[in-house]
């Protein structure tokens, strides 16, 4: 029996011996290194996207004479104004973003007695100063020709 006893004694060392104890660890140390190092490579590339997807969102708003979508009681005001003020109906309106105002452009409906739609009796520019998203003063500003028919001057 003295024969089995060192074999018994070397199988049981050799799936258990302390090198092997150690390896385990560093597996196991290696493995949370990895997932630390994609992290460190990943984050800069992340941060990279964020900015320059908010640069573009930056470079996209409308600036100073850009036509614009402007919001609802703005737009339902300008229409009112019109009815109430010039007694006309709008056909095509154009806004324009200025420093604090809207620049308006209307084409309103021709008349019985003026047959072109692009006289100048038809075409109106408003000045609509901005409260927030409501209108608080419109005027109507007199019709400039050609080169000067811009808008925010």
């Amino acid at each position: 029996m003295s024969l089995l006893e060192p074999e018994e004694e070397e199988s049981s060392d050799i799936g258990f011996d302390k090198d092997s104890k150690i390896r385990l660890f560093e597996t196991q140390k290696r493995e949370s290194e990895s997932s630390y190092g994609y992290l460190k490579k990943f984050l800069p590339v992340a941060v990279v996207a964020i900015l320059l997807i908010g640069a573009v969102i930056w470079l996209m708003q409308p600036g100073i004479g850009d036509a614009v979508k402007p919001p609802q009681a703005v737009e339902d005001s300008v229409y009112e104004y019109m009815q109430s003020k010039e007694h006309r109906s709008v056909r095509e309106i154009t806004f324009y973003k200025c420093d604090g105002y809207y620049w308006v452009k209307i084409l309103a409906e021709p008349r019985s007695s003026i047959m072109s739609v692009d006289d100048p009796a038809n075409q109106f520019r408003l000045r609509v100063d901005r409260n927030g998203d409501t209108a608080s003063n419109i005027q109507t500003l007199p019709l400039q020709s050609g080169q000067d028919d811009r808008p925010c001057r």
